[in-house]
């Protein structure tokens, strides 16, 4: 029932305010990607093309997908060392900036912000009973007392 209930309330929040584009929080994608470069960007698409490629070629012969295989695997190395470059890159430069006299304050709004964006707001972690007062103990709150 309580499922029901929070997938309801989900899917009228959804409807009402919309939702914005992109994936959950959970999902790779929307993880730290500030220090993402075209060059990152064009590795990934192009080892995203050869999945595809070695993907589709299962029905071919034994050749076609070991060189469908082994052009995926090329591209999975360049685009993990792409990324990896772009990565040390960028916070070789955050940490340059945070080293300078205008990128002091940032030290204390970079946790902050990692802080916010750990939080989970689909879970609800405290509901009102019967005499409005607020209950966070979640025993209370999944077996309540008659």
């Amino acid at each position: 029932m309580w499922n029901g209930l929070a997938s309801t309330i989900r899917n009228v929040a959804k409807e009402a305010l919309g939702v914005a584009v992109g994936t959950s929080r959970r999902h790779k994608s929307s993880r730290e990607s500030w220090w993402i470069s075209d060059e990152v960007q064009t590795k990934v698409a192009l080892k995203q093309l050869r999945f595809r490629e070695f993907i589709t070629c299962r029905e071919g012969s034994l050749e076609d997908r070991t060189r469908a295989e082994e052009r995926y695997k090329e591209a999975k190395r360049e685009a993990k060392k792409a990324v990896v470059r772009a990565k040390d890159k960028a916070y070789e430069d955050l940490y340059k900036k945070l080293d300078s006299k205008e990128g002091a304050n940032d030290i204390y709004r970079i946790p902050k912000a990692r802080e916010r964006r750990r939080r989970d707001i689909d879970n609800i972690k405290f509901i009102k009973d019967e005499a409005g007062q607020t209950i966070v103990k979640e025993d209370v709150i999944t077996h309540p007392k008659p």
